[in-house]
Order: C-alpha cells, then sequence, then structure tokens
C-alpha cells in the first residue's frame, strides 16, 4: 500500500489510520465534500462557487486506569505524517481524560457493498435548473431578487477497529429565494429543499414570491399577544428540530430538560398532545434518506464515540400525541431504561387523518395569522423549552379563511413541546427548508401545524 495519502483513496486513509492505532481500539472517519453555490442579491449574481474538501477524524480508544480512554483529534491529512500526528493527537486526549463513562462493546462488524465506490462529484451543471430559474426572474423590475442555492455531495467512510466499513453517500440541494419591492416595504421569502434541483419545484416558488409581495400590499394592524397561529412547514420545521435536539435522555434523566418527569423519570410514555400528533425519523424514507449508521466521533449528552458503526432505523419520537423515544446512546439507554435510539438525520411530522395544504388549512382556521418563516431562534429556559426569536418576511392576516393583508412582525416567546397541546389543525406533510437551522439540518418532511394561544410578545420592526 503506497503511503502517499494525496493519491490514497478514502479508504485506504481508513485502513491506514486504523493501522497506525495498532492495539488501540478506535474509528477513522473520512468525510469527502464537494459543493457548488450560487447566490444573487439586488436581482444580480454577486458569487458562484466550487469546492472540494476532506476530512479525517480518528478517534482512540487506548487502555486507561478503570477501563478504555475516548480522545479525538481531526484534521487535512496529505500524507502519513499527518495521520500518524492526528492518531498520536487522539490517544494523547484519551490517556489525559481518564475513563470514559460511555465504554461500551464495538459495534458488529459489517462491510458495505459499496464501500470500494469512490467519492461522489458535484458540479457546475446540479445548478442548471437554478440558473434558468434566474434568467427568467432577475431580469423583472417590479420585483427585486434575493437568494442563495447549494449543491452538496458529502462521502463518508467509516471503519473502526472492530470490522465496520460503512459508506455512505449524501447529496443534498437547498435553495432560497426572497423577494422586495421596489421601495423595500414589502418581503417575501420561500424555499426548497431535497436531493437534486431538477427534482424541486422552482418556478412555484417564483409564483409564491409574488403572491405574498401581493398580500402585504395592504397592511392590517395587529396587536402583540396570544393568536391562533398558521405555522408553514417551514417555520413548524425550525421549531421542531430544536425540540428533537433537546430531547435527549440523559438531560431528561438529570432533570435538566423539559422532557424530565422528575426523580430520574422522563415523558416517554406520556401524552403530550391531545390530538394524534406525530414526530418520526427514517434513515429510508423516501426522499429524506439519511445515513442509516452512527457516525459519532466525539461523545456528550447525545451522541457517543463509542456507538459509531451500530445500524440506525425508524424511530417514532412521538406518536398519538404520546411520547415514545428519546434520543440516547448507549449508556443514556442503560441509565434511563429506555430503547437504544440514537439520532437520525431527517424530521417528519404531521397529525393524524388531517390533510390539506397550506391554503387549505387556512381555509379551515376562520380567523388567525400565517407565519412564513422564523430566524434569530435562542432558547430561554431549558426546562420549559421556551424559545424566543422573531418573524420574518410575511405574516398574513387570515379572517374568515382567506388571507386579506399582512401584518408586521413580531418577537415570539413559545416552547415547541407546549404548543403541541395546542394543535388546532394541521395539513399534509411537505419537504421543506427549515430557514434558522438550515445549515445544519436540511431533510425535513412537516406539515403546516395551526396552534391556539401562540405568543406573539412584542412588535419587531424588520420586514
Amino acid at each position: 500500500m503506497s503511503h502517499d495519502l494525496a493519491r490514497m483513496t478514502p479508504q485506504e486513509i481508513v485502513e491506514t489510520g486504523l493501522q497506525v492505532l495498532g492495539p488501540d481500539r478506535g474509528t477513522v472517519l473520512v468525510e469527502a465534500r464537494e459543493t457548488v453555490n450560487l447566490r444573487w442579491a439586488n436581482s444580480s449574481l454577486t458569487t458562484n462557487g466550487l469546492a472540494s474538501s476532506q476530512q479525517v477524524h480518528v478517534v482512540a480508544h487506548p487502555s486507561v486506569g478503570g477501563g478504555l480512554g475516548s480522545g479525538t483529534a481531526s484534521g487535512v491529512v496529505t500524507e502519513r505524517a499527518d495521520l500518524e500526528d492526528l492518531v498520536a493527537r487522539a490517544r494523547a486526549a484519551a490517556l489525559g481524560g481518564g475513563a470514559a463513562q460511555d465504554e461500551a462493546p464495538p459495534a458488529p462488524a459489517i462491510t458495505d457493498a459499496a464501500w470500494e465506490e469512490p467519492p461522489a462529484h458535484s458540479g457546475p451543471e446540479a445548478l442548471a435548473p437554478v440558473s434558468a430559474l434566474l434568467g427568467e426572474i432577475l431580469p423583472v423590475a417590479d420585483v427585486t431578487h434575493f437568494g442563495y442555492a447549494e449543491h452538496d455531495v458529502t462521502t463518508s467512510y467509516l471503519g473502526t477497529t472492530g470490522g465496520v466499513r460503512r459508506r455512505h453517500l449524501q447529496p443534498a440541494a437547498r435553495f432560497e429565494l426572497c423577494g422586495k419591492s421596489p421601495d423595500r416595504t414589502r418581503s417575501s421569502w420561500t424555499s426548497r429543499a431535497g436531493r437534486d434541483f431538477s427534482a424541486l419545484d422552482l418556478t412555484g416558488s417564483s409564483q409564491e414570491i409574488r403572491r405574498g409581495l401581493a398580500a402585504q400590499a395592504r397592511h392590517v394592524d395587529v396587536s402583540p399577544g396570544r393568536h391562533r397561529v398558521l405555522l408553514s412547514p417551514s417555520a413548524a420545521a425550525d421549531l421542531l428540530v430544536y425540540l428533537l435536539w433537546s430531547a435527549g435522555a440523559l438531560d431528561a434523566v438529570e432533570g435538566h430538560s423539559a422532557f424530565s418527569a422528575g426523580e430520574g423519570r422522563t415523558l416517554v410514555g406520556q401524552q403530550v398532545s391531545e390530538a394524534p400528533f406525530w414526530l418520526r425519523s427514517d434513515p429510508g424514507a423516501q426522499g429524506l434518506q439519511c445515513a442509516d449508521h452512527v457516525r459519532s466521533t466525539t461523545s456528550g449528552p447525545l451522541s457517543s464515540a463509542f456507538d459509531a458503526g451500530l445500524p440506525l432505523g425508524p424511530t417514532d419520537w412521538i406518536a398519538q400525541g404520546q411520547v415514545r423515544a428519546l434520543l440516547t446512546t448507549r449508556r443514556s439507554a442503560r441509565l434511563s431504561g429506555l430503547a437504544d435510539t440514537p439520532f437520525v438525520d431527517n424530521l417528519q411530522a404531521g397529525v393524524d387523518e388531517l390533510t390539506g395544504s397550506l391554503d387549505d388549512v387556512a381555509a379551515r382556521i376562520g380567523d388567525g395569522l400565517v407565519v412564513t418563516c422564523l430566524w434569530y431562534i435562542r432558547e430561554v429556559d431549558a426546562r420549559s423549552l421556551l424559545l424566543t426569536g422573531l418573524t420574518r418576511d410575511g405574516v398574513y392576516v387570515v379572517r374568515g379563511g382567506e388571507i386579506v393583508g399582512a401584518a408586521g412582525n413580531f418577537r415570539f416567546n413559545e416552547s415547541p413541546l407546549g404548543m403541541l397541546r395546542r394543535i388546532a389543525d394541521a395539513g399534509t406533510p411537505v419537504d421543506c427548508l427549515p430557514r434558522e437551522w438550515g445549515d445544519w439540518f436540511t431533510r425535513t418532511r412537516i406539515a403546516p401545524l395551526a396552534i391556539d394561544g401562540f405568543n406573539l410578545s412584542t412588535r419587531s420592526e424588520a420586514v
């Protein structure tokens, strides 16, 4: 085997890294990524780029007093010396940290059939549908367009000293479009997310922008307070993604989260919604496919480096309005007495037997407000999962089931767990892009959710 790692394949890097670990147990993860993007502002293209990178993560589990240590080091590898340095740094971190509390047996040995395949590629051709749309809408003078499009392909190779050899290919297409009136008093936003731009309805996004701007031509004064609010799939996704990130079993058992029931107990088995609401992750969900194995290289409340390579499957976090599972590592599952249900990198949500588009649900709610998207979301109180943030780019007023105009923007103070008890209606889950968390979480299929008593606490000057 060649030791010139600049010319080594990811598979060879994995095998060499495991060899350098010697008698120590450990993991090597190689992530090869290619990204192509476009950005536009003031109806003109501003930047475009094509980038490729390869990051290597080494985890060492050497023997220490009382068990095994755990240390991780990450970096760019261009020669064998770089890999040896990563192993040495990971081993030093493990030895300095003492015995790991989350030590667990190695994941079962498995080799993917696609293990030997090379990394996948992206390129400017992936953006062709976006370029075609921009060619149509940017020259139009009555709307000023802003936005961003990105196609990313990440191929990961995970190997362990226990015999795991897993390859995962993750394509992701992300599109955001914002339109503003010439005087900048009105602003409308929409987005798309998927695996490939050719499968996304980009033309429809332009139509949504124009419809939003037209609705904003009439201002309707709405006072802050608790309102019936219809959250778009994007807005609902931002809140539910944060709910998932906050659903760690260890924090719940220790009493630090909204999923704690006190005295070491959790909300698993308890009703959190009278509606038959469901929240689910599934690595095999069509169009939302993600890694079907754990790729953790660090340990914390939601992950364990010892779990690398464990298989992942469909998980019902909430079903029929009842909490069914929390995020676990093997250690936190043992401490909590819960099933081992690690994080899965997608999310779906809806309410049984409730269907329809955002417009359909708006027509059913009678009077209320439609919130397009949220941003600047921050946690106020972990124990109640109280979040705060701002609405942006369109809060539409519904009267008698019809949109009659737009209100200004608001700051909100709301708990995504608490709001589940106030679900008034819901539509059909659709693929969407969370605006706030879109840099980290793009695979969401979420229903529009109508929430009674949603707390729009104060006005915001954002457009």
